[in-house]
């Protein structure tokens, strides 16, 4: 039996095709006319984890928060793959199917390293690029060293 999805006021619900073979469910809050943020989520986490992002921001951007492949209300990938560039892909062929040109990315844990890998795939598409709650992918070496540890849970590609 499927879990209910939260509620939060305002925010609506679609679910989209992509042509990177899975169905993404999208929530999304905000004037439809508005600049455009899309919220990538961490893992474990689902679109409701942006619930008091969308909540602070609906009366002046719109904020559209997919539920990355296999999580939340998204469908699990065709491919059965979880990089985090398949969900970079995601996030990209997303834009496609909503009609939207550009928008100030944010991403936090994992979507915070498929926020990078998008605005490296594809930078036109971005106004800007916030991440939270990753490693800096271009630490020296021995830094990096000194702290794998903290990242051991995010290091598979």
């Amino acid at each position: 039996m499927p879990v209910p999805m939260p509620s939060v006021e305002g925010v609506e619900h679609t679910f989209h095709e992509l042509p990177t073979g899975v169905r993404v469910h999208v929530a999304a809050t905000g004037p439809r006319d508005a600049p455009v943020v899309l919220a990538l989520h961490g893992w474990p986490q689902h679109w409701w984890v942006w619930r008091d992002v969308m909540r602070a921001l609906a009366g002046e951007l719109r904020v559209v928060a997919p539920d990355m492949r296999g999580f939340g209300w998204s469908g699990w990938p065709a491919d059965n793959d979880f990089r985090k560039q398949r969900v970079a892909d995601d996030a990209i062929a997303l834009l496609d199917a909503l009609g939207i040109d550009r928008v100030r990315l944010v991403g936090h844990d994992w979507g915070g390293w498929a926020a990078i890998l998008a605005a490296l795939t594809a930078p036109e598409r971005f106004s800007s690029l916030t991440v939270m709650g990753i490693g800096h992918p271009w630490l020296p070496r021995k830094v990096a060293a000194r702290n794998a540890y903290r990242l051991a849970y995010s290091a598979s590609s």
